[in-house]
């Protein structure tokens, strides 16, 4: 299993993606895409969002991590067009819930799945839907 996000703390890795290899609730390794160079497509997602989290970074304005994208697998490329897919959006500091682009705010998308995922510079787009 993976853990995803987009990497905000100081150092050689901010403004990278951020994959932790887990094991269980352990991470076992860790690794870093610079997105202008490299394209994620993310198979088998869960959006994470730990919500009383998200409050207190939403509540402070300061930044933690709470939210994530649970995947089974990751193909690192840079080809896939996202012209024509919908964006997923994640700031704490501005809304605690993950929303989609076609959504006005009346939905929660925390926890929901998908078959695949693709990043797009610091953006995730929906590739494709789970049935």
């Amino acid at each position: 299993m993976f853990e995803v996000r987009f990497h905000l703390g100081r150092g050689i890795h901010y403004n990278h993606w951020q994959i932790k290899v887990m094991q269980g609730s352990r991470k076992v390794d860790e690794f870093y895409y610079d997105p202008a160079y490299y394209q994620l497509e993310l198979i088998g997602c869960k959006l994470v969002n730990k919500v009383n989290k998200a409050k207190k970074v939403h509540d402070a304005g300061v930044k933690d991590v709470s939210g994530w994208v649970e995947c089974e697998d990751i193909l690192v490329n840079n080809e896939v067009d996202v012209d024509n897919l919908e964006k997923l959006y994640y700031n704490p500091i501005k809304d605690i819930h993950w929303r989609r682009e076609s959504d006005s705010g009346e939905f929660e998308w925390d926890n929901s799945e998908y078959a695949s995922l693709i990043t797009q510079g610091r953006q995730v787009y929906i590739l494709e839907e789970r049935t």
